[in-house]
């Protein structure tokens, strides 16, 4: 396998769900990049762009091959998508490896994204300013760039160690794992004209707390709670509903072992789905439909 210096953070194998559907547009996208002032259009990318890359993204020189990370998402985790999304495509009964497969995806796909070396970073950053500030330390602005290069290796640190280090891994993913097969799961299913968008983060939760959802009304993770409520767009076409299971269900239903049923989502729902993977971008939309993705870019974040 060959070493790459510009590694993919949203898989290849992912983002081919969304190719735009026509002869002479294959191995392309549309997207809007919100990070770029210059072209704050609907654009026509290929899935080999730069834009769904970043420099030594997962290498770690603290290993033998600081390239170990990148082979084995590339090896173990991303051959696995095309199997996940060609039996879901069947609309069949869903084997329970596919379920096992499409948590450990999800899993991997919220813990490699930079969303959450970026939240980490931005904690780091408020604990460095708030003490700073207690022993009234202000940094010239040399070293507060001493700081920031500080706060960007700990957080990318931080978010590497969470998959070389297999205790912490293990802990992690149990919780992710049981969590989610214990809910009740739903293939929702968009229609032709009017797609399921993704976004550079994908898999979300709505806010749930009556004091909060005004304001911020999604959570760019997928929360780990009895009471949440995930969303996760697998394709175009389908988009995988979570939510807790009705009182009455019997304890020996779960996630791996119930019917899964396909469920024509309503327009508004979709809409709503549309929504939240808006919200919760870290700062890419994706579709294979761009009609519908321009009213992103004409309404603001807050109005949408």
């Amino acid at each position: 396998m060959s070493k790459p210096n510009l590694q993919h953070y949203i898989p290849k194998t992912y983002l081919r769900q969304f190719q735009i559907d026509s002869v002479h547009n294959k191995s392309f996208v549309y997207c809007i990049d919100f990070t770029n002032k210059y072209k704050r259009q609907v654009q026509r990318l290929g899935i080999n762009d730069k834009v769904f890359k970043l420099r030594k993204y997962y290498n770690d020189h603290n290993l033998e091959d600081p390239y170990s990370l990148e082979r084995i998402f590339a090896e173990e985790i991303e051959p696995k998508y095309p199997s996940i999304i060609h039996e879901i495509g069947k609309e069949e009964a869903i084997s329970a490896s596919v379920r096992e497969d499409l948590i450990l995806w999800m899993f991997v796909s919220k813990m490699r994204n930079p969303a959450l070396r970026q939240n980490a970073g931005r904690v780091m950053e408020r604990i460095i300013y708030f003490t700073n500030q207690y022993k009234k330390i202000y940094p010239t602005p040399d070293q507060q760039e001493v700081i920031n290069e500080y706060v960007r290796k700990s957080a990318k640190e931080i978010q590497l160690r969470t998959f070389l280090e297999s205790e912490k891994l293990k802990k992690i993913y149990e919780l992710h794992f049981e969590t989610l097969a214990s809910k009740h799961w739903k293939i929702l299913k968009s229609t032709e004209i009017f797609p399921f968008w993704t976004n550079d983060n994908p898999g979300f939760s709505p806010n749930l707390h009556p004091k909060f959802s005004a304001h911020t009304p999604f959570h760019n993770i997928m929360e780990l709670n009895s009471q949440s409520v995930i969303y996760y767009v697998l394709s175009p076409k389908y988009c995988l509903e979570i939510r807790p299971f009705l009182e009455e269900t019997s304890m020996d239903i779960c996630g791996l072992n119930m019917e899964i049923k396909f469920e024509d989502a309503a327009l508004e729902y979709i809409e709503i789905i549309n929504q939240g993977v808006f919200h919760t971008r870290h700062k890419l939309m994706i579709s294979n439909f761009k009609t519908y993705l321009n009213k992103c870019i004409k309404r603001k974040k807050k109005d949408f």
